[in-house]
């Protein structure tokens, strides 16, 4: 019998007063950087995902909630190109692109 193939997901949304793509984070926050998303791996993962996503549109603090694919490997990257160009920034001007990470000054 052939291995299901593992599936890795991560909870995005847009944050209701301003519009700003966000993810979800393992601190219970949401971040602007989808390297700091948490990563559901397991049906039960992905399953507490939704519903933190449900509960957080219901308290009107994001709206557009979703769970989606990302690749596998080591960087937390979205496997679709709409979530690629959320996660990255606008496509039309290069000057409003956002990193990835939060940048590390001391």
């Amino acid at each position: 019998m052939a291995q299901a193939k593992e599936e890795m997901k991560i909870l995005t949304a847009n944050r209701l007063r301003n519009g700003e793509t966000v993810y979800y984070t393992a601190a219970g926050e949401w971040s602007p950087y989808v390297s700091q998303a948490k990563v559901a791996a397991t049906p039960e993962d992905i399953d507490a995902l939704t519903k933190i996503g449900a509960a957080a549109y219901a308290a009107n603090l994001v709206v557009d909630v979703n769970v989606i694919d990302i690749t596998p490997g080591g960087d937390v990257k979205p496997s679709h190109i709409r979530e690629i160009i959320r996660a990255s920034g606008p496509t039309v001007r290069s000057d409003l692109n956002k990193p990835a990470a939060p940048s590390q000054r001391s």
